[in-house]
């Protein structure tokens, strides 16, 4: 049986060196679904370093849910805390994170839609998209990493 295709979006703090991937979890109360520290290993099964601190919130890779519906999850739980967001921005790189896992053969159209909630969120906060597509043979999503700049 092959996998269906499926999207996986984030939202990322990237590039601070002043505080700890903790701070900004006790500063959000939020639990990141992932961080990364400078220097360390990207993960268990990606021994690269990361070349950047990193905190990401979201859903789990294995979420078959639309993008819409992540969309809408994420924004749920960030619009009430913009006013903190907003400053990490000033000073780090944030943005959404998506990911299309194209894992079958037959043609499909994941929709990526952005909605007025979506824009007046990255307007006020000012945060970027950045945009990844996976194909066949890369079925091991244990090798999929965040891109750093």
């Amino acid at each position: 049986m092959v996998a269906d295709n499926y999207i996986n979006l984030s939202f990322i703090i990237r590039g601070y060196n002043d505080l700890s991937h903790m701070e900004i979890s006790r500063s959000l109360e939020l639990d990141p679904q992932k961080v990364y520290v400078k220097g360390e290993p990207m993960s268990i099964n990606n021994p690269r370093k990361s070349k950047n601190n990193g905190w990401i919130y979201g859903t789990s890779y294995d979420n078959r849910a639309s993008f819409e519906e992540q969309l809408n999850k994420i924004l749920d739980v960030l619009e009430p805390k913009m006013s903190i967001l907003k400053g990490y921005a000033k000073k780090y790189e944030c943005e959404f994170s998506c990911a299309i896992f194209l894992l079958e053969d037959l043609p499909s159209n994941p929709v990526i839609k952005f909605n007025q909630r979506y824009n007046d969120f990255v307007r006020e906060v000012d945060a970027e998209f950045d945009f990844d597509i996976y194909y066949p043979p890369l079925l091991d999503e244990s090798h999929i990493v965040y891109e750093e700049d």
